[in-house]
C-alpha cells in the first residue's frame, strides 16, 4: 500500500483531486460537558471514525461570552444525527431560558434541538463510576438540574444501559453500527463514483506497480524495528479502511482494530493473532487483544485463550507479562505488577499500572497510604517517560499520549497535598492542666479505624481506644485521640504512633517529640496573650491602693522577671516572687503592693524563661 501511494503522487494532480470534492463522510455531532466527559468524547469520536463517519463537537467550558445557542443549531443542522453522553456534570448554561425548553444547559439544548429538527439522537448514559475527567465541581443547584434530566432519560427508549468503563462506552458505540449504517446510503453512491474514478487512476499507475516488489524487500532491509513499525501503523490510521492482503505487522493490527470496532470479532482475532505471532515489544496491542477477549468471552475466556497464545511465542514479552497480570484481581494482579517492575525496571509503563491500583479509580475512597503509593509510582513513571522507557512500548502513539496526560493531572491532584502530610500523617499538641499533662494527636487520615503509641520506646504499642459515638464517613466507632499522661516527668520525651487505616493497613510507626518545658512556655505565654488586659490590677481596700500580681504569678514556671512602674513607662521597678515549676498556683507569698493613693496607672512588661520579653501593657486604675 504504501508502494502504491509513493507511485500515486506522479499521477496527474488535477486528476486526483477531483476524489475530496466528492460527498464527504456522513456527520455526527457528540454532545457532552466538555469538562467532565473530554476523554470520553475523544474515545467516542475514535470509534466513529474508524466506523467510517465524521465526529463533530463544541467546547464549551461558561467563558464564552454572548449566546452560543445559534452556532450549536447550525452545526447540528449540518449533522445526520446526535451521540449525547450523559454525565453528571450540568455544564454551561445560556444567558436566558430558552423559549421552547426553558432553563437548560447549552448540552442539554444541544439534543432537544436535534430532536426537534427530526434528527436521530443516540443517548449514552454513564454510570456515576464511570471514570471521568478531572474538573471543579459544580454547585449543588446545577447538580440537581442535571440529576433531573438523567432522570427524565431514564424512561428514554433509546436509552442504553449506564456504561461504567471505558470499554463498555466503545462496545456502546458499536451497537449504533446498525442505525448509523442507514446514514450512508448517501455515501454509497459516493463510493460508486470514487470506485469509477480509482479505475481510471489504476490504469495510469499500474506501469508503476511493477516496481512495489523491490520496494516491499528495502523496506524490510530499512529495519523492522518498532519505532518504525509505529510510524508506519500511525499513517495506516489516517486510512480508516482495510488493508487489503496485509502482510506486515502494523497492517495486521490495524485491521484487527477496525474489524473489532466494527464488531467482527472472529475477523479480529485472526488478525490480531497474525500480529501477535511477530511476538514484539509492544503493549496496547496485547491490551487491546485482552479487552476485546473479555468483551467477547468474559474475563475467565480472555485469561484462557491468553495463555495459551502466549504458549506459542517464546519469549515471553514483557508486554505480554503485562497483559496477562492485569487480567488478575485485586492484591494478586497488584503483587504480579510489582514482581515486573522489579526484575523489568526499564519497562516505563509498569509504573503507570501500578500507580492506577492506588487511584482513587481502582481504590473508591484512597488512605493517604494510597495517595502516598501512587504519588511514589507516578515519580517512577514520570522519570521512565523523561528517559525515554514509556513511549517506546506503544504501536499507537495517540494511546500513550493519553497516558501521559491521565499521568500529568493525578500528579498534579497528588501535589496539592502537602508532602509532610503524605509523610507524617500524624501530629500531637501537649497539653498541661490542673490533672497533669496530656496529649491530644492529630490525624490527616481521619478515615482511621485505630491509634497505637508507645511512650520513650518503652514496652508495646498500646491501643488508645475508641470513642462511644461513631464515626460519619466510616460508620464505625471513632479513634479517641486524647491521651492522659499526668505522671509525665519534666524533659524531653518521644511518642511512637501507628494507625491501622480503613483497609486494614498498618500506617507507621511514626516517631514525634515534645519537651514538657517548651510546652509548657508556648501555652503559657498563649494564655497570657491573651489576657494582656488584666495582667495587673488595682484595688481599694481598707483605706490602701492595692497592686495585684496575681494573674503573672500563676505563670511563674515560665516567667524570668516582672518589671513594672507607677505613673510611668519607666518599668523601673521589679517585682519579686519566689520561682516555681507549678503552673497555676500563686503560692503562699504576697500576691500584691501598696502603692500611693495618687497611682493612677500601672505598666507591666515580662521577660520569659526563654529571653524573649512581652510588649508593655498599661493598666488604668478604675474611679
Amino acid at each position: 500500500m504504501a508502494a502504491f501511494c509513493s507511485r500515486l503522487e506522479r499521477v496527474p494532480v488535477k486528476l486526483l483531486a477531483l476524489i475530496p470534492q466528492m460527498s464527504p463522510r456522513p456527520t455526527i455531532f457528540i454532545s457532552s460537558v466538555s469538562k467532565e466527559l473530554r476523554s470520553a468524547r475523544q474515545l467516542v469520536a475514535n470509534t466513529l471514525t474508524f466506523l467510517g463517519y465524521e465526529p463533530v463537537w463544541q467546547d464549551i467550558f461558561g467563558t464564552e461570552g454572548g449566546d452560543l445557542r445559534q452556532m450549536l443549531r447550525q452545526q447540528i443542522d449540518q449533522c445526520k444525527g446526535v451521540v449525547q453522553l450523559i454525565g453528571q456534570c450540568y455544564g454551561a448554561e445560556p444567558p436566558a431560558p430558552d423559549e421552547e425548553f426553558g432553563r437548560v444547559s447549552y448540552t442539554q439544548y444541544e439534543a432537544l434541538y436535534a430532536r426537534k429538527r427530526g434528527k436521530k439522537v443516540w443517548y449514552l448514559y454513564m454510570d456515576e463510576s464511570f471514570p471521568i475527567d478531572v474538573h471543579e465541581p459544580e454547585p449543588e443547584e446545577l447538580r440537581q438540574l442535571q440529576a433531573s434530566y438523567r432522570n427524565i432519560l431514564k424512561v428514554d427508549t433509546h436509552l442504553f444501559h449506564p456504561l461504567a468503563s471505558r470499554e463498555a462506552l466503545e462496545a456502546g458505540v458499536l451497537k449504533l453500527r446498525d442505525d448509523l449504517t442507514q446514514l450512508r446510503r448517501g455515501a454509497k453512491r459516493w463510493a460508486l463514483a470514487v470506485a469509477a474514478l480509482l479505475c481510471v487512476i489504476a490504469v495510469l499507475v499500474v506501469w508503476l506497480v511493477h516496481g512495489q516488489g523491490k520496494m516491499t524487500a528495502q523496506m524490510a532491509k530499512e529495519g523492522g524495528s518498532l519505532e518504525k513499525i509505529a510510524q508506519r501503523f500511525e499513517s495506516l490510521a489516517s486510512t480508516g479502511g482495510l488493508i487489503t492482503a496485509a502482510k506486515t505487522p502494523e497492517e495486521h493490527y490495524h485491521n484487527a482494530r477496525v474489524h473489532e470496532l466494527s464488531g467482527n470479532f472472529a475477523a479480529a482475532r485472526k488478525e490480531y493473532a497474525e500480529y501477535l505471532s511477530a511476538n514484539l515489544e509492544a503493549l496496547d496491542p496485547w491490551l487491546s487483544y485482552s479487552a476485546m477477549l473479555k468483551a467477547a468471552e468474559g474475563k475467565a475466556g480472555a485469561v484462557e485463550a491468553m495463555r495459551y497464545f502466549g504458549d506459542k511465542l517464546v519469549p515471553h514479552t514483557v508486554s505480554y507479562q503485562t497483559a496477562l497480570a492485569l487480567l488478575e484481581d485485586g492484591e494478586t494482579r497488584l503483587t504480579k505488577l510489582q514482581t515486573l517492575a522489579a526484575s523489568q525496571p526499564d519497562f516505563g509503563p509498569l509504573a503507570w499500572l501500578i500507580s492506577q491500583e492506588f487511584s482513587e479509580a481502582r481504590r473508591g475512597d484512597q488512605t493517604l497510604a494510597d495517595q502516598r503509593a501512587e504519588k511514589e509510582w507516578l515519580e517512577k513513571f514520570r522519570a521512565a517517560h523523561a528517559a525515554g522507557k514509556f513511549e517506546r512500548y506503544f504501536l499507537d502513539k495517540k494511546e500513550a499520549l493519553k497516558w501521559i496526560e491521565a499521568a500529568e493531572a493525578r500528579w498534579a491532584k497528588l501535589s496539592s497535598t502537602p508532602e509532610r502530610v503524605l509523610e507524617n500523617p500524624v501530629t500531637l499538641t501537649a497539653q498541661f492542666s490542673s490533672g497533669g499533662w496530656a496529649v491530644i494527636f492529630t490525624l490527616t487520615d481521619f478515615k482511621a479505624k485505630e491509634l497505637f503509641y508507645k511512650l520513650d520506646g518503652k514496652g508495646d504499642f498500646q491501643s488508645t481506644g475508641q470513642l462511644p459515638y461513631k464515626n460519619a464517613q466510616t460508620g464505625l466507632p471513632m479513634v479517641n485521640t486524647h491521651l492522659p499522661l499526668p505522671n509525665l516527668a519534666p524533659g524531653e520525651h518521644t511518642i511512637e504512633v501507628k494507625y491501622v487505616d480503613k483497609n486494614e493497613k498498618t500506617n507507621g510507626p511514626y516517631t514525634l517529640t515534645f519537651s514538657t518545658g517548651d510546652e509548657q512556655l508556648a501555652q503559657g505565654k498563649m494564655a497570657l496573650n491573651m489576657t494582656a488586659g488584666s495582667w495587673l490590677m488595682f484595688r481599694d481596700y481598707d483605706g490602701k491602693v492595692l497592686l495585684y500580681f496575681t494573674s503573672l504569678l500563676s505563670y511563674r514556671p515560665i516567667i524570668k522577671e516582672i518589671r513594672y512602674s507607677l505613673n510611668s513607662e519607666k518599668l523601673d521597678q521589679t517585682f519579686k516572687f519566689k520561682p516555681s515549676n507549678k503552673m497555676y498556683e500563686v503560692g503562699d507569698e504576697l500576691p500584691y503592693l501598696s502603692v500611693p493613693a495618687d497611682s493612677e496607672f500601672a505598666n507591666v512588661q515580662v521577660t520569659y524563661k526563654d529571653g524573649t520579653i512581652s510588649t508593655v501593657q498599661k493598666i488604668v486604675r478604675a474611679k
